[in-house]
């Protein structure tokens, strides 16, 4: 429930989780209409850098299905990314970041009302609903995952009676634009490749992403007992990334058994260890950050989006994993098993 503060504060509990979505058969849960809502009144109050327009999108030709969409205001309109030179880069206060945000920009409290847990809109958007989860906001963190902030959006995406609701995470050097912990929460009414997409057998309760130009790794919250162990096990992975500084990004999805399976009875977390991207993005060239890996693109450029391909696109996703996928994958298993 929301109580009437000036930024309002929505309550949960585990009794609120939807675990199984029928597809196009879902009824809104107190979530999505609270988000959309309040998405839609930031709209209106003109809080966004511009009005979402996603002139085309079109499904390349092939196997992976990737989905592409010409987006060029969020190349012209959004604010200057952050210059990210390192993952151990620390934060800082003097630039932009999260306890700057105006209160039209702010959506709801989702902790005790203390405005230290909020999702915010993001004033660039990408897709439908695009916001930020921002989690222990006022202390400041600098753009590395903590465990509770993986468990909350984890949280959120259950809390969500969509199918198409997304949470995705981007460290430093991994195209994170802002040095200020937060994840992103959008809409993408696509069915996606990699919702059931095979996967092959690793250790306890993770599996690898093979057959695929991006390959990582991933877990299903059906093998765990719990949402606790199932985010515990995700940052494990995560944190061994972290504490070696490789970038890293990482997408949550609803998943189900196959294509034509209209029942989505899981939750898939990929993680997936990259080439880094140190400096400043170009934010008109084809950026393959965590929705480009997921199979999601989101090109600024109208030349770039009429030449696309499936083959060109799978030769960019390959270069960034595939060095690193094998220079992890074996230190990684070891370090599980230990």
């Amino acid at each position: 429930m929301l109580s009437h503060r000036q930024i309002p504060t929505f309550f949960y509990d585990a009794k609120d989780f939807n675990i199984i979505i029928k597809l196009n058969k879902e009824q809104e849960s107190q979530f999505d209409n609270i988000l959309q809502q309040t998405w839609k009144q930031a709209e209106e109050a003109k809080a966004f850098r511009y009005i979402l327009n996603i002139r085309s999108s079109k499904s390349l030709k092939g196997e992976y299905r990737f989905l592409a969409q010409l987006n060029p205001e969020r190349a012209q309109c959004r604010r200057a990314p952050e210059s990210v030179t390192s993952m151990l880069q620390p934060f800082n206060s003097i630039g932009f970041n999260f306890t700057k945000l105006a209160q039209q920009e702010i959506l709801f409290d989702i902790g005790n009302g203390d405005t230290n847990d909020i999702i915010a809109i993001n004033a660039s958007p990408l897709e439908q609903g695009h916001c930020l989860v921002l989690t222990e906001r006022l202390k400041c963190l600098p753009q590395i995952m903590t465990e509770y902030s993986l468990y909350k959006v984890t949280e959120l995406c259950l809390l969500s009676n969509s199918w198409s609701l997304r949470a995705i995470f981007n460290s430093l050097c991994a195209h994170a634009s802002v040095n200020h912990l937060h994840w992103h929460l959008y809409y993408l009414k696509y069915e996606m490749l990699l919702e059931y997409i095979d996967l092959c057998s690793y250790t306890s309760n993770v599996y690898l992403l093979i057959n695929y130009p991006a390959k990582g790794f991933c877990l299903k919250l059906s093998s765990f007992k719990n949402i606790r162990d199932f985010v515990s096990q995700t940052f494990l992975i995560v944190n061994y990334l972290q504490s070696h500084q490789v970038a890293h990004n990482v997408y949550i999805t609803r998943a189900k058994s196959g294509l034509n399976d209209d029942l989505y009875n899981d939750i898939r977390i990929y993680i997936w260890a990259r080439k880094p991207s140190p400096g400043i993005k170009d934010t008109t060239a084809f950026i393959p950050a965590v929705c480009e890996l997921f199979g999601h693109l989101s090109i600024r450029d109208e030349n770039i989006y009429n030449n696309l391909t499936e083959d060109k696109v799978s030769n960019v996703l390959n270069d960034i994993t595939d060095e690193y996928f094998l220079s992890v994958k074996d230190k990684l298993k070891y370090f599980l098993e230990k």
